[in-house]
């Protein structure tokens, strides 16, 4: 589940910054990605639409690379179930 997340996410990015898939890791800080607060909050959204989670709006100022969106995102998954 952590793989298919970390894909859409790196295809929300690549989509959103014209971007390669390849280029973006889970290191990729959002900073050097150039994504903003505003893009941030968008990419988040798109998470939570696709997989049904809700990422509390304190969690998301933490956000600062492509791997915390998605744990975070898993986590919140696995507190589901």
């Amino acid at each position: 589940m952590k793989q298919a997340i970390e894909q859409t996410l790196k295809e929300s990015i690549a989509r959103q910054k014209m971007l390669a898939v390849e280029d973006i890791s889970l290191d990729s800080s959002l900073e050097e990605l150039e994504i903003s607060s505003l893009d941030a909050i968008s990419l988040v959204f798109d998470i939570e639409d696709q997989y049904g989670v809700e990422v509390p709006n304190d969690e998301l100022k933490k956000l600062r690379t492509v791997g915390d969106i998605v744990d975070g995102v898993h986590q919140l998954l696995g507190a589901r179930t």
